[in-house]
């Protein structure tokens, strides 16, 4: 179980911060200023809401309902002492109910909201639920119409979003998220995060084992302290200790975009995924709660140069690049993009496209394949360690041709594509609103320095900070399941924030040499 509050006061322990120099208020101008248009498929029917929304819809449909027709949709919860029928939504551990809807006001301007009940309690198995079916998502944040009006969307006449659109917008500058990252004992929840690239940033053959990640967060632990307080010595001490190992090495492209880079990455929250709709076997799954997004990175020194410590306008800090998140990892397509030096240019050429059902984001219309086994075949392996390839082909060997033989014929007969396009909903800073265009909502987690500057854990305070609402942190700190739904595949989500994976992809990919931009 995870409490907030004590994460809260870690969080104060260790000088919280992941925005660098930068206070809040810059940190949200940069992201209403390179937020990305953002392109629905006209069939969308879940386009992204905020997680208030998550608890406080359902309970305001649910009091508008026919008495009769409230039975149907109350939730029950199976334990030592029989059933238990409950307002949606709920949030439960096991037979143990931590919030239900009648805790919950549906009205969005009231404070305490219930949602402050999280604060103690929620942990990694418990699961957030508003009834585990997609008639019930439907009925409570389902687009039904289309915009004249229509029940069958078309190109060009989308179907309209039940409620507004809500963008979520964190910053993490990467030596911050490192630092933090390395931390012994620190919080353990969704709004702290991961960045676990350890092995990325020191290369080595093989197994990893638990020694070996062990010395491995030891050595950036030296590293990081020798670059901060410009220790070469230090520094050149920790790198000594990494080739001193057979095989290790430091991964300088790596290193130099931890040190140079920040990611102001974008969520997008969706009540369901209803990709059985518009995806084919074997990749279909549909679930309640699906937390999606992209990212668009800075160059640090440009940041560095914004007052207080500089002089330059934020309005000529020009984005560097775009980062998609496309289904898992292990499927090689997330997608990024260098974008173009010049600001206009780049604020029109920043537009990601997100696919109906699976929410996965990519950076152009049309279909775009959820599985290449021939990119899986031929990128994945040079992932994987020596000694688990050699371990893996001894297991497999016996049934490995078989099977893939299998997926080749399978991706031959099935059309496993996300569709994309630019005839649907559409929202964006620049975005006009009427037809097809919508306007949106931009929330923008408070993650400066948490001593002197604007940090939502400072809502875990006792007092807390003023203006901070300690619902708003138990939402977003939330550890556990987004949805409880086990359809055809149980993928719903814990909020994971992407940006070690971002971070892989933008290693991968990405323009990175030293202190040259290219």
């Amino acid at each position: 179980m995870t409490s907030l509050y004590v994460n809260a006061d870690l969080a104060r322990e260790r000088g919280f911060n992941l925005t660098g120099q930068l206070p809040h208020e810059q940190v949200a101008r940069l992201a209403r200023l390179w937020l990305p248009e953002i392109r629905f498929h006209e069939a969308e029917r879940f386009h992204p809401i905020d997680l208030e929304r998550l608890f406080k819809v359902p309970v305001d449909v649910f009091a508008g309902l026919p008495p009769a027709a409230k039975e149907a949709f109350l939730i029950t919860v199976s334990g030592p002492a029989g059933d238990q029928h409950f307002t949606p939504p709920v949030v439960r551990n096991g037979s143990t109910v931590l919030l239900h809807g009648g805790d919950i006001t549906a009205d969005l301007g009231a404070a305490p909201d219930g949602t402050e009940k999280l604060m103690d309690g929620a942990g990694q198995d418990t699961v957030y639920s508003h009834g585990k079916s997609l008639a019930r998502s439907i009925e409570f944040f389902g687009a039904s119409d289309t915009v004249s009006g229509n029940t069958v969307p078309q190109p060009g006449d989308p179907r309209v979003p039940a409620h507004d659109i809500v963008v979520r917008a964190e910053m993490r500058f990467l030596l911050d998220a490192l630092r933090h990252y390395l931390q012994k004992n620190r919080p353990v929840d969704s709004l702290w995060g991961e960045f676990d690239v350890e092995s990325v940033i020191i290369r080595s053959p093989g197994l990893v084992l638990p020694a070996d990640r062990d010395e491995k967060l030891d050595i950036l632990r030296d590293l990081l302290a020798g670059y901060e307080a410009g220790d070469q010595s230090r520094q050149a001490a920790a790198i000594q200790r990494i080739t001193q190992r057979p095989g290790w090495t430091l991964h300088q492209r790596a290193w130099d975009a931890v040190r140079f880079y920040a990611f102001l990455e974008f969520y997008f929250v969706y009540a369901y995924n209803d990709y059985p709709d518009y995806g084919d076997w074997p990749f279909v799954n549909e679930h309640e709660g699906d937390v999606e997004g992209c990212c668009v990175v800075f160059d640090r020194r440009d940041l560095d140069q914004l007052p207080p410590n500089g002089t330059k306008p934020i309005e000529e800090v020009v984005a560097h690049t775009v980062i998609t998140s496309v289904h898992e990892v292990f499927n090689d397509n997330d997608e990024l993009k260098r974008l173009p030096v010049a600001r206009d240019m780049a604020r029109d050429d920043l537009v990601v496209y997100v696919a109906p059902g699976s929410h996965a984001t990519y950076l152009s219309p049309g279909g775009h394949d959820v599985l290449d086994w021939e990119d899986i075949l031929t990128d994945w392996p040079g992932q994987v360690p020596i000694l688990w390839k050699e371990i893996l082909v001894a297991l497999l060997y016996p049934v490995l041709f078989p099977l893939l033989l299998i997926a080749a014929i399978t991706e031959h007969f099935v059309d496993a594509e996300d569709q994309t396009t630019d005839d649907g909903v559409r929202t964006g800073p620049t975005t006009p609103v009427g037809g097809t265009g919508f306007a949106h909502e931009l929330v923008v987690t408070p993650l400066s320095d948490i001593d002197s500057g604007l940090n939502l854990y400072q809502a875990g305070f006792d007092p807390p900070a003023p203006g901070l609402d300690p619902g708003e942190l138990a939402r977003r700190a939330y550890s556990g399941k987004w949805g409880g739904h086990t359809g055809t595949a149980d993928h719903s989500s814990q909020w994971q924030v992407k940006t070690a994976r971002y971070f892989r992809k933008f290693v991968e990919s990405g323009e990175i040499t030293g202190d040259v931009i290219l």
